[in-house]
């Protein structure tokens, strides 16, 4: 196709549909191409994905179509060649019509051919869319096509648009333009440059019938084309058919082959023999094998599609026949087989396979006729199944199982087992799709459950009968009929028990949506409504439950493609996702069970939830739980009986506010009665509740309880009866009033409170319906006047306590006198009125109240005036001195003087109002001036002191308020920053400095220099005074004026208010931390500026000094454009700086700063100007004196080669230095181009240069060549004569060879000194030679000429070489060789001649396999001499060999019969060659092996006795008493051990025979080293540790007989010592005679000494058992001090927990040592209660410590605890006084009373505010703590309050888990497995106690260590460790290094004040050691830890 071929195809089209293709040819504008094909209808399509799909039984209509497209195939390329010819013209006519007679646009609507186009679709929006394609460039393309705007109307509308339509589209037309960049206005260049053409319908069928029928006869009927190109482009046609063939049919089902009609009119003779056609014929039939073999590749596709039914399996067959003989047609068309000849005939290797394939099609096609023929009858039974429903299917499935049966037993193909197991697959896929048609899953994840749960079970119940059916078909066939049933059941119904376990799946998901979900089939129920706190937490967990499964199940519903795809293995995956969201929803659940249950109550409550979760009991886990709460319900309802029971059986009677007593409980059990009769009710009601056990015990239970509340009312009411009195009328005779009890000066009703109680019973006993005793109705008769009268006396008692209570005790001493007139008037109703005198009483209360009136008015003014005198004291405090206007910043200093007229008003102000005060207090002082009493007047002194102290306060709150606002303005108010008060300007200030003068020059040389600086102004001095002076000075100065008294109210000998507030605290703290504020931003301000460091150096530098420098570096130029440009760029980073800043509360204001940086900016920018114009200068006119020398140079003349050479070196470098200097220019033009860009003024002598520059460089370039010019001249003649002295020294080069050759020294006849002799002269020609070589190639190298290096001489040179080498190793050889033979055979070297001789023979075989060519004789003569003399090297050795003896030389004399002398001279190495001793070389070789091994024991057995020599003991002096030890036997054990060995090893050898005796000697001695070392050793160690303890008298004293004993072996040991040390050998000190058997008696009467010793100590031991756990030696060394307790104080720390030391003291020299007090390790002291005497043995003395001790914190604790009460609001005073271990063990009793009795309160209320309320208190005290440890405090005080913390936060926490878990009583478990402090009143003791388990205190002194942070698992710990210890067991804490257990158990020391030792277990751990701690343990009440 021609590239301007305008052609396109699009979306599928309808077969019949119009491709219409435009081009640029005048001759074919378009062309429409129509096809005759009968159109099908989209039901006769079918699908490429499944041959065997549901519309299958189209496939007949499909391959008819198919036949009569391939027999149109034919007819195709006819029609088109006879139509399309006059359709072109009559296009062509019309198109030129319509270009002759209407406009452009016009022209483009008549080429727009769409299928339903009407002129009425054409808008005007049309027409500017076609005039924008034609006039615009950007427009490339132009799209028409019809569209339906509604969905839903049959109504098209034309769209037009510039893009390609983005939806699928029936058909549209196209414009293109090609590149063309100009309006197109005229047909001419439309046609020229645009496309255009109509798409639609099926594309590849167009596609292929435009191709096969237009284009390719015009391809193939071209002849204008060259053969090569027509062959290439024809094989690519032909292929590209085949290809588009076969794809278009194969979407239709029908396989068809792309027959080509190239070829078929030649002969088969003249085709075969066309080399391109039966090529392109070949890829034809190529195409065709891979066709044919698809075909049959997909005969068992049947198989492959795993959910086909049986009626798949038929149309697949069906279609397969129908293709197969589609095929075999097309195969046995004439083309075809005209083709398959021409091939043939060509002998074509591809012709053979086609064949072999066109075969089986043709059995294929047989075969598939005849499984079809069986399968039809099939066909109805299946079509019956695929339409019926589950519960008919099973009707069905025997006649299709007997059809199948006939098939198998008649079938000749579809008999195989592999078929009929796949068509029973298929019946189950069947009966599988039909129960999915069945199944609608919408439904069940819309919650219609029981429908849904219907279908599933029919579902189910089909499948179940199909696998019943088919196993009953199998039993009877295989009864009645002779041919087995061999078929894979396993694969038939794997699907269908699959799908069986899918429909089970989806029956738990309904059930799920029932539990979870609240669904009943689509509706959903309402979540019940639980009441209570957690009511709507509960709630929402339901709700969140709900929420959960519906999400979990959207899950599924996303993936219900896969459900009842039995191939979906996913959903197995998805499913147990959700089952797993299920088990975890049922946990969700319970524990929403669970939660609504802990907030029961009550029975009632615990019925409800049950019955709002039965619905979840189908759930085994539920239903689980569901019963334990229901026997929770019955032990709830039991529990509040027993509680009934407690409370009746203790009388623990809780009455109601204002009940009696007796009827109040008969109430109070009314009320219970009724509370558990409504209970059981309940219970009895709810008969959805399992049944349980527990339930029939608690009916019972409550009968018993209702029984006793019966009984308990009437008991009381029989109480009451006894306690009455018999005439209660009497209690009426008594006054009316009486003096108050409980509240001092008030008065109280004096009415019998016995009466009023009889009142209240009565009145309650008559509701119980009771009958009242007859002697208590007449005082009930009387109960309104008694009620009457007792409330108007109890407003006289209201009115006159009123007063009393309104008045302070110093006011009433003010009143004194008008109370007492009140009091005569109240008087007779102390004394004369009673109760039964009703009428007096009333006007005795009219005149009290009269007078009390009176009195209170006077009383309410006076308060009065106070409050208003208070009020304006509050207002003094609130008039503040000190105003700060946010809004308003300050400049320069006018804040002050607006301070100082804000103070001048208030002022006035303040002073007012101070008068106002006094004023006042002047009107009360009239109220008693009549007072004339003592009293009044000392009592108003003390008001005026008050009320002066009062207005004292007001001013000093008025100044702290003042400064605290001033405070607020500087430093914030902790949320936000201040807002800006001051304004300061921010400079660059200049100074002068002082540079002094260098060293040694005068004063008069030093100079000043300006510097700058950055500063503020007004500065931060300025700033800091202004505010400080305030509270300083200004504002006491103005209350000293304010508070100037006018009415002499006040004392005058009072100090001043102003100077009690100028020493106030807070006043001073407020300054201070202004003054801070100051400072702070003083800081910050600092910082800021350091922000224009990044600008420091436009100030700081130097200019001067920095130029200077810059010049020297000589910058590039784009350097200096760089730092001019970075001026400017630093200008503008100045520019943008912030010009206000605000820094708290100061406003910076940066104008002045960045004005002056900015100048600094322009004079570095001028300077770096002048810097770059003198740098420029100076390049400029060094380059062109470089011009002017080098041009002189250059044209001086050669006179000799060499001169020709230099100037030719000079020209190249001015030649090669030319780019370099060009280079040159572009800088230097650069820095005046910089120059003129900053406008810098140039010189004008400076310009001319520049301008002559570019003339002067193309002068100098022209004497450059004019140089060239001449060197070639004189070139010429020099060349000539080298090249004649190059031919000469060739010829001299050739003699040298010859004569190498002919003369050289090659034969061995020579002797090597002449042979080096000539080698030498040859060498000297050569060298000669090689330096004319050195000189031509020089001068030949000047004009260029390579001359190489002669090869020639090269070669002689190696051959010279290897030849004097080779002469100089023959030399070598012979004159060593030549020596060894004089030489004695002894004094030989034999090794350095092996060795010589090897290397020798290398070299030489080296220079005989590389001169293998030479064919020297020198080199193999010399090669065999020195090989010989190398092979008898081995015998030669043999016979030198040192460990031969005269023993070993005789054997040989002998076994040789050979003699010889071996020691005489004349036994050389030529005297053993003439004896042939080669003839014996094994024989030698033996003995001198033999005598090398005897020779290595000889020498190890001279060592050894060589070492022993030299091996000694080193010994020390001990202690200065004459005695020795011995200090190492490293040496003589390290020889032992060695020895040994050796010895043992030569006794094994064969070799050993001549010194056997010497070696079982050695033996022998060595092991007598060895035992008497040990010996010595062990004795040693014995007597050192005996030694120091024999040392004391103590022990000398106590063991007399081991003394005794002691003496006699020191004295032995001593001289053993005294003689190993004169004479130290350790062979001759270990052989001294009897020295072992003295050794073994030492040891053994040293060992009965140590069991001596050990007995003495355990009766220490046992005396003091602390001593079991320390070492014997340190025991010893505290019994060695008894009497020197300073000194046995060190070991205190291994005695006792945490003394360290005591502190002692002497009262007189020679007294008895006190101990007055201990010490902790830490450095606490704890005195004792009384001085401890020192004296006697240290057990007894350590005894006394260790009681004193206990005794000592026993009082200290019961002191501390104490204390404690005293200052639980003052804990830190309290813990300065007592050491730590008290305050924690006193801490944790307070905590443990106040749990306790916080714990009686829960349960007495029933309330957990006293848990609530005791948390906060511990909180507040761990505050208090924390403020304590932020302070300074000194490090033991500091570790004390860390360790009573880290206690505290524990009890904290367990507070809050009390109130957590609802623990109401102090037998709760929560409460009782805490450790719990006690103090025993009874036993006057401290107890811990925990669980069941009780401790006494153990009293250890800890000190103030630190304590372990208490974990849960730190709480299980302690209670098992302390359960443990109350059996009398040992505590096992196990876990991981690192864990803590050993700290745990540590700390529970500390808690219980016990001793806690740990032993680590390591191998030195032993029995008696383990004896020895649990002595110790049994004695003492300590803790060990292993």
């Amino acid at each position: 196709m021609s590239s301007n071929q305008k052609s396109a195809n699009s979306s599928p089209k309808p077969p019949g549909s119009v491709v219409k293709s435009t081009t640029s040819s005048p001759r074919l504008k378009s062309a429409s191409v129509k096809s005759r094909t009968p159109s099908r209808s989209p039901k006769s399509r079918q699908s490429n994905k499944s041959p065997a799909s549901k519309k299958s039984p189209s496939r007949s209509r499909k391959q008819s179509q198919a036949k009569s497209d391939v027999k149109l195939e034919t007819q195709s390329n006819e029609f088109l060649t006879s139509v399309s010819q006059a359709q072109i013209e009559t296009q062509e006519e019309s198109h030129e019509n319509i270009e002759k007679e209407e406009p452009l646009s016009n022209y483009i609507k008549h080429l727009v051919q769409i299928s339903g186009l009407s002129n009425e679709m054409w808008k005007e929006e049309h027409d500017s869319l076609i005039d924008d394609f034609l006039k615009r460039v950007d427009k490339k393309i132009l799209v028409f096509y019809l569209d339906r705007p509604n969905p839903n109307e049959e109504k098209l509308i034309l769209r037009v648009q510039s893009e390609i339509p983005s939806t699928p589209v029936h058909q549209f037309s196209f414009f293109v333009k090609s590149h063309y960049t100009e309006e197109i206005n005229n047909k001419e260049l439309f046609q020229k440059y645009v496309q255009y053409g109509t798409l639609g319908g099926k594309y590849l069928t167009s596609l292929l019938r435009l191709t096969s029928g237009l284009y390719a006869p015009l391809f193939f009927g071209n002849k204008t084309w060259p053969d090569t190109i027509k062959n290439d482009f024809s094989a690519q046609l032909h292929r590209f058919l085949a290809s588009l063939t076969d794809t278009t049919w194969k979407m239709e089902g029908v396989t068809v082959l792309y027959i080509p009609k190239e070829g078929l009119d030649l002969p088969i003779d003249v085709a075969s023999k066309n080399k391109e056609l039966v090529q392109r014929l070949e890829t034809c039939v190529i195409h065709w094998s891979r066709q044919l073999k698809d075909v049959l590749n997909s005969q068992d596709m049947s198989g492959l599609d795993e959910t086909a039914g049986p009626l798949e399996e038929i149309d697949f067959w069906k279609a397969r026949n129908q293709d197969l003989t589609g095929i075999s047609k097309q195969l046995n068309k004439p083309s075809v087989k005209k083709i398959t000849k021409i091939l043939d005939t060509a002998k074509s290797s591809y012709i053979t396979s086609f064949v072999k394939l066109a075969k089986q099609i043709q059995d294929g096609s047989r075969q598939a006729e005849n499984n079809l023929k069986f399968l039809l009858v099939l066909k109805d039974p299946s079509h019956e199944l695929a339409d019926a429903k589950p519960e008919e299917i099973s009707k069905l499935l025997p006649r299709v199982i007997n059809i199948i049966r006939v098939i198998w037993t008649n079938s000749d193909y579809y008999n195989t087992r592999e078929r009929l197991t796949a068509m029973f697959r298929k019946v189950s896929n069947e009966v599988i799709r039909r129960c999915c048609s069945a199944i609608n899953l919408d439904k069940i994840f819309d919650g219609y459950v029981t429908s849904s749960k219907k279908a599933l079970n029919e579902c189910i119940e089909c499948c179940n009968n199909w696998k019943e059916i088919y196993n009953n078909s199998v039993k009877v066939h295989e009864r009645f009929s002779n041919k087995e049933w061999h078929l894979d059941k396993t694969t038939i119904f794997a699907q269908i028990d699959a799908f069986i376990q899918r429909c089970k799946d989806l029956i738990e998901i309904c059930d799920c949506e029932v539990f979870f979900a609240n669904y009943e089939d689509g509706e959903k129920r309402k979540l019940p409504i639980f009441g209570g706190q957690k009511g709507p937490e509960i709630a929402k967990n339901l709700a969140e439950i709900e929420l959960t499964f519906n999400r979990h199940l959207l899950e599924l519903r996303k993936v219900k493609s896969t459900i009842l795809d039995v191939k979906a293995t996913s959903w197995h995956e998805d499913y147990n996702k959700f089952r797993s969201a299920v088990k975890e929803m049922e946990v969700m659940v319970i524990n929403v069970i669970n939660a609504a249950f802990d907030t029961i109550t009550y029975v009632e409550q615990g019925v409800e939830i049950l019955d709002s979760f039965m619905h979840l009991s189908a759930r085994e886990t539920i239903r689980r739980t569901i019963d334990k709460k229901t026997v929770d319900i019955y032990q709830l309802f039991m529990e509040d009986l027993n509680s009934v029971k407690r409370d009746i059986t203790s009388k623990n009677v809780i009455l109601e506010r204002m009940h009696p007593n007796y009827a109040g409980a008969a109430l109070w059990a009314r009320g219970l009665k009724r509370r558990i009769e409504k209970h059981m009710l309940i219970l009895n009601m709810a008969h959805f509740l399992p049944s349980a056990g527990v339930g029939d015990e608690a009916r019972v239970q409550y009968k018993q309880t209702a029984h006793a509340l019966d009984e308990f009312m009437r008991k009381c009411f029989n109480e009451w009866t006894f306690s009455l009195e018999n005439d209660p009328l009497k209690l009426l005779e008594v006054p009316l009033l009486k003096k108050s009890l409980e509240l001092d000066g008030m008065i109280d009703v004096n009415l019998n409170s016995k009466l009023l109680k009889l009142l209240q019973e009565i009145h309650y006993w008559e509701r119980l319906g009771f009958e009242i005793p007859h002697y208590c109705t007449d005082a009930y008769g009387k109960k309104d006047e008694i009620r009457n009268t007792r409330e108007n006396v109890l407003t006289i008692v209201f009115d006159y306590n009123r007063i009393i209570s309104s008045l302070s005790r110093e006011e009433r001493g003010l009143f004194k006198e008008r109370i007492k007139n009140l009091d005569k008037r109240i008087q007779p109703g102390f004394n004369k009125l009673t109760w039964t005198k009703s009428q007096a009483a009333e006007e005795f209360i009219s005149t009290c109240r009269r007078h009390a009136s009176e009195l209170q008015t006077i009383v309410d003014k006076y308060k009065e005036s106070l409050m208003l005198c208070f009020r304006q004291s509050k207002k003094i405090s609130e008039l503040l001195l000190v105003k700060i206007d946010s809004r308003k910043i300050f400049e320069n200093l006018e804040f002050e003087e607006d301070q100082i007229k804000h103070r001048k008003t208030m002022s006035i102000k303040l002073s007012e109002i101070y008068d106002h005060i006094e004023h006042t207090l002047k009107s009360i002082h009239e109220i008693f001036k009549k007072d004339d009493s003592e009293e009044v007047k000392r009592e108003w002194n003390k008001l005026i002191d008050k009320m002066h102290r009062m207005l004292e306060e007001a001013f000093r709150l008025n100044v702290k308020n003042s400064l605290l606002e001033l405070s607020k303005a500087i430093n914030g108010d902790g949320k936000s920053t201040p807002n800006p008060l001051f304004k300061v300007s921010v400079l660059l200030e200049s100074y002068e400095e002082h540079v002094p003068a260098q060293f040694g020059s005068s004063d008069e040389h030093a100079t000043f220099v300006t510097k700058y600086r950055v500063n503020f102004s007004p500065t931060q001095d300025q700033l800091a005074h202004l505010v400080n002076s305030i509270g300083q000075y200004h504002l006491t100065d103005s209350i000293s004026s304010i508070t100037k008294s006018k009415y002499d109210i006040f004392p005058k000998n009072k100090i001043p208010i102003y100077l009690n507030i100028n020493r106030d605290e807070d006043k001073l703290k407020i300054e201070q931390q202004i003054s801070n504020g100051m400072e702070n931003n003083s800081k910050l301000l600092e910082l800021y500026l350091a922000t224009w460091n990044n600008f420091r150096e436009i100030w700081e530098i130097n200019k001067d000094f920095f130029l200077l420098r810059y010049e020297q570096r000589n910058p590039m130029v784009s350097l200096f454009d760089g730092d001019i440009a970075r001026y400017t760029e630093v200008e503008n980073n100045i520019q943008i700086q912030e010009t206000i800043q605000t820094i708290q509360f100061i406003l910076l204001d940066c104008s002045p700063l960045k004005f002056s940086l900015l100048g600094h900016c322009q004079e570095w920018q001028n300077r770096l100007t002048s810097l770059l114009l003198k740098l420029a200068t100076q390049s400029l006119i060094k380059l062109i004196k470089y011009f002017e020398e080098n041009t002189q140079k250059v044209l001086v003349p050669p006179e000799t080669h060499y001169d020709l050479d230099s100037s030719y070196k000079l020209l190249e470098l001015l030649q090669n230095n030319l780019p370099n200097i060009q280079e040159q220019f572009s800088p230097l033009n650069d820095q005046f181009n910089v120059l003129q860009k900053y406008e810098v003024a140039i010189p004008d002598e400076t310009t001319e240069l520049l301008k002559a520059l570019p003339g002067r460089w193309e002068t100098y370039k022209q004497t450059l060549l004019e140089a060239d010019e001449m060197l070639k001249k004189h070139k010429d003649r020099f060349k000539t004569k080298l090249l004649q002295q190059s031919e000469d020294f060739k010829k001299s080069v050739g003699d040298l060879v010859n004569d190498f050759r002919t003369k050289g020294p090659f034969s061995a006849d020579l002797k090597p000194d002449e042979a080096l002799s000539m080698i030498e002269q040859m060498k000297q020609r050569l060298a000669k030679l090689k330096e004319d070589e050195q000189e031509l190639r020089r001068g030949l190298g000047i004009f260029r000429i390579d001359h190489p290096f002669s090869k020639e001489i090269q070669n002689l040179e190696k051959d010279i070489e290897a030849l004097e080498q080779v002469w100089q190793l023959a030399k070598q050889w012979d004159d060593h060789y030549d020596g060894w033979k004089a030489t004695i055979f002894k004094t030989l070297e034999t090794r350095d001649m092996d060795d010589y001789a090897q290397t020798e023979f290398k070299k030489l075989v080296k220079m005989s396999r590389d001169l293998r060519e030479k064919n020297w004789e020198i080199v193999e003569i010399t090669k065999t001499k020195v090989d010989r003399f190398r092979r008898t090297m081995p015998l030669v050795n043999d016979l030198h060999n040192k460990a031969m003896r005269d023993r070993h030389w005789n054997q040989i004399k002998d076994e040789s019969n050979k003699q010889f002398d071996e020691n005489a001279d004349s036994f050389t190495l030529e005297g053993i060659i003439e004896l042939h001793f080669e003839e014996n070389a094994s024989l030698i070789n033996e003995v001198s092996e033999a005598a090398s091994k005897e020779f290595e024991i000889e020498k190890g057995l001279r060592a050894i006795n060589e070492k022993w020599e030299i091996t000694v003991f080193e010994t020390a002096a001990h202690k200065d008493k004459g005695h020795y030890k011995i200090k190492s036997t490293d040496d003589a054990m390290k020889a032992v051990e060695d020895d040994q060995v050796m010895l043992s090893t030569y006794k094994a050898s064969r070799f050993v025979k001549p010194f056997i005796r010497e070696v079982d000697k050695w033996e022998r001695d060595i092991s007598r080293i060895l035992e008497v070392t040990e010996a010595l050793l062990t004795v040693q160690r014995q007597w050192l540790y005996l030694e120091n303890i024999f040392a004391g008298e103590d022990i000398r004293t106590q063991l007399p007989k081991e003394t005794v004993e002691f003496e006699y072996l020191n004295n032995s040991w001593k001289t053993i010592m005294v003689r190993i040390t004169k004479d130290p050998n350790a062979y001759r000190a270990t052989h001294h005679e009897g020295l072992d058997k003295q050794l073994n008696e030492m040891n053994t009467r040293l060992e009965n000494i140590q069991k001596s010793l050990d007995m003495y100590l355990e009766t220490k031991k046992i005396i003091f058992p602390r001593f079991y756990f320390i070492s014997n030696d340190q025991l010893l060394e505290i019994l060695g001090q008894s009497k020197n307790p300073p000194a046995v104080q060190k070991h205190f720390k291994n005695l006792f927990d945490n003394i360290k030391s005591l502190k002692l003291q002497k009262a007189t020299m020679g007294s008895k040592t006190e101990a007055l007090s201990m010490f902790s390790q830490d450095g606490e002291e704890v005195p004792f209660t009384g001085p401890l005497t020192l004296e006697g043995p240290v057990e007894a003395w350590l005894c006394d410590v260790e009681s004193t001790m206990r005794s000592t914190l026993k009082d200290l604790l019961r002191q501390c605890k104490a204390a404690l009460k005293k200052n639980l609001s003052k804990r830190d005073k309290w813990l300065k006084e007592w050491p730590g271990q008290l305050c924690i063990t006193a801490s944790q009793m307070q905590w443990t009373a106040d749990c306790t009795r916080a714990l009686q309160q829960v349960k007495a209320r029933s309330d957990k505010k006293p848990l609530k309320s005791l948390k906060k208190k511990q909180t507040h005290m761990l505050n208090k703590f924390t403020e304590i440890i932020r302070g300074n405090l000194t490090k033991m005080m500091r570790s004390k309050i860390v360790a009573l913390v880290t206690i505290e936060i524990h009890a904290r926490d367990v507070i809050e888990k009390l109130a957590k878990s609802n623990t109401n009583d102090v037998n709760g478990f929560e409460w009782l497995m805490q450790l719990r402090v006690y103090w025993d009143r009874e036993k006057d003791d401290c107890l811990v106690k925990q669980t069941t388990t009780e401790f006494a205190y153990g009293y250890e002194y800890i000190g103030n260590s630190g304590r372990l942070v208490i974990t849960p698992l730190t709480d299980r710990c302690y209670m098992t460790l302390t359960t443990a210890l109350q059996n009398c067991r040992g505590g096992s804490p196990k876990g991981p290094a690192g864990t803590g257990k050993t700290e745990t158990v540590k700390d529970l020391g500390k808690s219980l004040a016990i001793w806690v030792i740990v032993i680590n277990c390591s191998e030195g751990l032993d029995y008696q050691s383990m004896g020895r701690y649990f002595s110790g343990l049994a004695q003492v009440s300590f803790l060990k830890f292993f």
